[in-house]
C-alpha cells in the first residue's frame, strides 16, 4: 500500500468519523494501520481539523459524558482510558477537574444492586467487588456503600 493520497486518507477518516468521534491520535493510528504515509496523514488531520471534523477537547468532553452516563468509573480508571485515546495530559485533568466520582460511585451502586441477587451480604460484597473493578478509589466506596438506600434488607 504505498503512494496513497491526500484524498484518500482525508476520506478515510471521513469514514472513520462517521461511525463514531475520535480524537486526533485515533485518527492518525488509524490511517497508520492503512498504510499512509506520516506526511499525509498530518496533511489530512490538519485539514480535517481545519474543517471543525476533528477537535480533542470536543471529543474528550463527549467521552467523559457518555462514560459518566452509560458506564460510570472512578476518575483514575477514566483518566487512564482518556489517556489511551491519545488526548494531552493537560486536556485530560482539565476535563476531570469536575468529575465527580461520589456521584459516579452512586449512579453506578444503585445500577448495579437492582441487578444483584442472594442473600444482603454476599449482595453487599458484590457490590463492593464491582465498584473496586469499576476503579473506585475505597473511600468513595465505602462513603456510597455507607451512605446508600440500600439496607440489609433489599
Amino acid at each position: 500500500m504505498t503512494d496513497r493520497t491526500l484524498e484518500e486518507a482525508v476520506r478515510s477518516a471521513i469514514r472513520l468519523l462517521a461511525l463514531r468521534a475520535h480524537g486526533r491520535a485515533e485518527i492518525s493510528s488509524k490511517l497508520k494501520k492503512k498504510g499512509f504515509d506520516p506526511s499525509i496523514i498530518d496533511v489530512a488531520l490538519a485539514k480535517l481539523e481545519s474543517l471543525g471534523l476533528i477537535d480533542d477537547r470536543s471529543f474528550a468532553a463527549s467521552f467523559v459524558e457518555s462514560m459518566s452516563r452509560r458506564k460510570p468509573e472512578g476518575r483514575m480508571k477514566a483518566r487512564a482510558r482518556l489517556l489511551q485515546k491519545g488526548l494531552a495530559e493537560e486536556m485530560v485533568e482539565e476535563m476531570l477537574a469536575g468529575y465527580d466520582a461520589e456521584a459516579m460511585c452512586r449512579a453506578a451502586a444503585e445500577k448495579k444492586m437492582r441487578t444483584l441477587t442472594g442473600p444482603p451480604e454476599t449482595k453487599l460484597k458484590k457490590l463492593e467487588t464491582f465498584l473496586r473493578n469499576r476503579g473506585f478509589d475505597w473511600q468513595t466506596i465505602k462513603e456510597t456503600m455507607d451512605n446508600g438506600q440500600w439496607t440489609m434488607e433489599n
